[in-house]
């Protein structure tokens, strides 16, 4: 029943009150003053998965509170239109001037949040992304990014490519919205930065189905291709790239998420990538979390959940240090330099509401259980705010 419930919860629309069980999952009951805190994210489109798996890990963050809990959440959802972002505007207008959302978790794509952002912004309203965003989204306006600037955030793969794997030459191939250019960016900016050379770089209109244009298009002069897509048009891209014979390596910022990782984990075997999360990260916040998610869901979570969960705790975090008090400067006083045992190890935020913490170069393989896998290779620590 509790699995219905939840599924439920993860395809409620705009302006509906998320359910919750009798532990808190999708609101934290008990008496008080409650919190609203609202969830923006796709529940429709091509990025529909997005709004439920951020679902499950918000449901899961506040089961862990209970009734006794000084904090009290509330959630609302609003469905992110992720190719009109004023659809999504209005939704956001909504979901705070009625529904009232005191805090806002999301939206998950850039151009969406840059054009929620002034809004927001424009009511002192704190937002906490949970998949990255532009660090002025939060110097100049009222973000908190997790896990961290998405002109950062990449970068350590660029590093690895040139001083750990050699390489001279690369191309490039990331969506072309806001996030894409800033992730591959910081990424080229350090590959570039080891002595590397970008040779090619293709951006990918959101909505784009036909992936093959950009498998031909390929320079396959180069050393490696540096490329990061959602997961479902990464592995289309991957399929079209392996039925061309192509050989040279690829370097995966994100890797590819699970589940759609064990549709294509074969084609992968051997590949370079970059993680935020991995489910393989060997700590005990993250073995926690996993077993926990095993036991509700019966299978292994991917970034969007985790990161989900990891912010709702955040959040709850600063509420608890801050007695209740939700507005911005509570919550930057709150959670600026105050130490979190996250999922992907030590974390926090800074004084701007940019999140540092660590990226781990992986490589994949098959497990002895069958499972393909990004085992870590190497970890780089405090990425993602500004030094």
């Amino acid at each position: 029943m509790k699995k219905l419930l939840l599924m439920l919860c993860a395809v409620v629309m705009l302006g509906a009150t998320a359910c919750g069980d009798d532990k808190g999952g999708g609101s934290a009951d008990g008496g008080g003053d409650e919190t609203v805190v609202g969830l923006v994210a796709p529940q429709t489109g091509f990025a529909a998965n997005y709004g439920p798996e951020a679902q499950q890990g918000i449901d899961m963050a506040l089961a862990k509170l209970g009734k006794d809990s000084s904090v009290k959440i509330k959630i609302v959802t609003a469905d992110e239109d992720v190719l009109d972002a004023s659809k999504t505007l209005e939704r956001v207008k909504k979901m705070v001037e009625t529904d009232g959302a005191e805090i806002v978790l999301g939206p998950v794509f850039g151009s969406t949040q840059q054009a929620v952002a002034p809004y927001l912004s424009g009511r002192g309203l704190p937002w906490f992304s949970f998949l990255g965003a532009g660090k002025d989204l939060a110097t100049k306006g009222s973000a908190f990014i997790w896990p961290g600037a998405d002109s950062l955030t990449a970068g350590p793969l660029g590093t690895y490519a040139a001083e750990e794997l050699g390489y001279k030459k690369i191309a490039t191939l990331a969506p072309d919205y806001a996030y894409g250019h800033d992730t591959m960016d910081g990424a080229v900016k350090e590959f570039e930065a080891a002595g590397g050379k970008v040779a090619q770089q293709q951006w990918v209109p959101l909505g784009t189905t036909d992936m093959l244009q950009y498998a031909t298009a390929m320079d396959t002069s180069v050393d490696a291709l540096l490329m990061w897509l959602v997961p479902t048009d990464a592995a289309a891209f991957v399929r079209e790239y392996r039925n061309l014979g192509i050989k040279v390596p690829l370097l995966m910022f994100q890797g590819v998420f699970d589940p759609t990782f064990q549709e294509v984990g074969e084609q992968l075997v051997g590949e370079i990538g970059l993680n935020e999360y991995n489910p393989d990260l060997d700590n005990a916040a993250n073995n926690d979390f996993v077993a926990a998610y095993g036991d509700e869901f019966d299978g292994i979570p991917n970034q969007t959940t985790a990161f989900a969960y990891t912010v709702t705790n955040a959040i709850v975090s600063g509420l608890e240090k801050s007695d209740g008090e939700a507005s911005l400067e509570a919550l930057r006083k709150a959670l600026d330099g105050l130490e979190l045992d996250t999922v992907i190890g030590p974390a926090s935020y800074n004084a701007d509401g940019i999140a540092s913490s660590n990226r781990t170069v992986v490589k994949a393989a098959k497990g002895a259980d069958g499972r393909y896998v990004w085992e870590p290779v190497k970890t780089y620590e405090g990425i993602g705010a500004p030094k």
